[in-house]
């Protein structure tokens, strides 16, 4: 979507909450809604005078996503009643503003999603649309990246690498070198905004012993960084650990991989995720030729 929270169409949206909403409750989003007032900064000046808006929801408060979320789920209900857009193994993704349409076949009829979001003042950013083949064989949909990750996790993991990389390469001529900055907050800093990046989403990494052993040496030398260990000068990997409280890498991705898939298991076995993972352990039926591949499922085993 392109910029959709400041698209919406107000007096639609407030159609729509009259079916979920008590009266009590629209009377005072009708209120938020209705005493907006904007202003905008220019840099290098002062905000400019304020000036009522009555499109779109206000950005950086809490209700306005649950809006947008209502808005878009409305919006793509309309879609679906449209017979020709899909097949019937068509399955819908959406996360936010980022919609994805999932489907055995290569139809899903884009111009149609444009004009039937275009009623509700929704613009697909078609520069960031794209069309993305899962082949058995193939190996360009590994690239393709969703929701800040590559689909690939061999291909997200070295991104990963990189990214942190450079945060800490940034930082590095700031507090990393400086002696007068206490280490205790280094490596606060280190863990906010360099180890934050390096495991975005890595609940989902499925890793052989290799790739792990690989990520945990890569965490040692940001740490030896940190302390400003040369690389010349011998240490420890267990006295590494306990001078900066940290712990191999890998114990990390394995404890957020179980706070992805704990909540799942405890779910009932007929709810969408229970249902895809007996499908993949099923016995029967024909097995992919070669060496059984590396996937999240097979790592929790």
């Amino acid at each position: 979507m392109s910029s959709a929270f400041d698209t919406i169409d107000r007096h639609l949206l407030l159609n729509i909450l009259k079916n979920i909403f008590k009266e009590a409750e629209q009377r005072i989003i009708r209120y938020l809604l209705s005493n907006t007032q904007l202003s905008i900064k220019l840099k290098g000046s002062s905000n400019t005078e304020s000036f009522k808006s009555n499109i779109g929801t206000p950005q950086g408060d809490s209700l306005s996503p649950v809006l947008f979320i209502v808005y878009l789920e409305h919006a793509l209900k309309n879609i679906w009643k449209i017979k020709t857009l899909y097949t019937q193994n068509t399955l819908e993704l959406a996360y936010a503003d980022d919609v994805d349409f999932v489907s055995t076949t290569e139809f899903v009829n884009v111009e149609i999603i444009q004009k039937e979001l275009a009623d509700f003042r929704l613009n697909v950013n078609t520069n960031k649309t794209e069309y993305t083949l899962v082949q058995k064989d193939g190996e360009d949909w590994k690239k393709v990246k969703k929701v800040g990750s590559l689909l690939g996790d061999t291909e997200d993991i070295e991104r990963r690498k990189q990214l942190s990389n450079l945060a800490l390469q940034k930082l590095s001529s700031i507090w990393i070198r400086n002696d007068k900055v206490k280490q205790v907050t280094r490596l606060n800093l280190y863990r906010a905004l360099v180890k934050s990046i390096l495991l975005y989403n890595c609940g989902t990494w499925s890793l052989t012993k290799q790739e792990e052993h690989k990520l945990n040496t890569f965490h040692r030398r940001q740490l030896r960084t940190i302390l400003n260990i040369k690389y010349h000068t011998v240490i420890k990997n267990n006295t590494l650990y306990q001078k900066t409280g940290e712990t191999p890498i890998s114990l990390t991705i394995l404890k957020a991989r179980w706070r992805l898939f704990g909540p799942i298991l405890r779910q009932a076995i007929n709810t969408p995720p229970n249902v895809a993972m007996s499908k993949y352990f099923k016995t029967e039926g024909s097995k992919q030729r070669g060496r059984p591949k590396t996937s999240i499922v097979t790592t929790l085993r």
